[in-house]
C-alpha cells in the first residue's frame, strides 16, 4: 500500500510538472521583450516653426540659450511680435518704445536704454529689476549663459 501510494504521488507530480511546463525542455528559446533603445526626436510643427525663426550663429550656446525667449520674442526683422516684443533693433533703444507693442507701464517708465549691463540686470531677474513687467520669466541665473545670450543677441538683432 505504501509503494501504491509513493507510486501515485510520483505520477501525480510529474503530470503537473508537464502540464505547467516544467517537464522537459525543448530547444526552444524564451521569447525575450523588445525594448526600442534608439534615441528618436519628435518634431512638432511648433517646435519647428520655433526654430525655424532663430537665425544661425556660430554662437552655439548663445542660440540654444534663446530658446528660452524664442517663445515669446522674434528677433527676425520684418517679424511680428509674439507675447512679448520683436527684439530685432533694441540694443541702444529705450525699452518700452516698439511700435504695435503693448508694454506694462513699470517698463515704459523705468527709464531703461538696452545695453550689456541693462540685459544683463533684466536677465538676472525681470521681475525684480522691473517690478509690474508684464513678462512671466525668471531670468537666467548662470554667467556663462548670459554672457553666450547677450552674444547671440548683439548678433542677430542688429537692424
Amino acid at each position: 500500500m505504501k509503494t501504491l501510494s509513493f507510486v501515485a504521488a510520483i505520477l501525480c507530480m510529474t503530470l503537473l510538472s508537464v502540464s505547467c511546463g516544467g517537464g522537459e525542455k525543448k530547444n526552444q528559446e524564451k521569447a525575450k521583450p523588445e525594448f526600442n533603445t534608439k534615441k528618436t526626436t519628435e518634431t512638432t510643427a511648433s517646435s519647428t516653426a520655433v526654430a525655424a525663426t532663430i537665425p544661425q550663429s556660430e554662437n552655439k550656446l548663445g542660440r540654444r540659450v534663446f530658446l528660452l525667449c524664442a517663445a515669446c520674442h522674434n528677433v527676425v526683422k520684418g517679424e511680428p511680435h509674439k507675447v512679448g516684443p520683436n527684439l530685432n533693433g533694441f540694443l541702444g533703444q529705450k525699452a518700452g518704445m516698439k511700435e504695435d507693442f503693448v508694454y506694462s507701464d513699470a517698463l515704459k517708465n523705468k527709464g531703461i536704454v538696452w545695453s550689456e549691463e541693462t540685459i544683463r540686470e533684466w536677465l538676472t531677474n525681470p521681475a525684480g529689476y522691473v517690478p509690474g513687467t508684464k513678462m512671466a520669466f525668471v531670468g537666467v541665473q548662470k554667467k556663462e549663459q548670459q554672457d553666450a545670450l547677450i552674444a547671440y543677441l548683439k548678433e542677430v538683432t542688429q537692424d
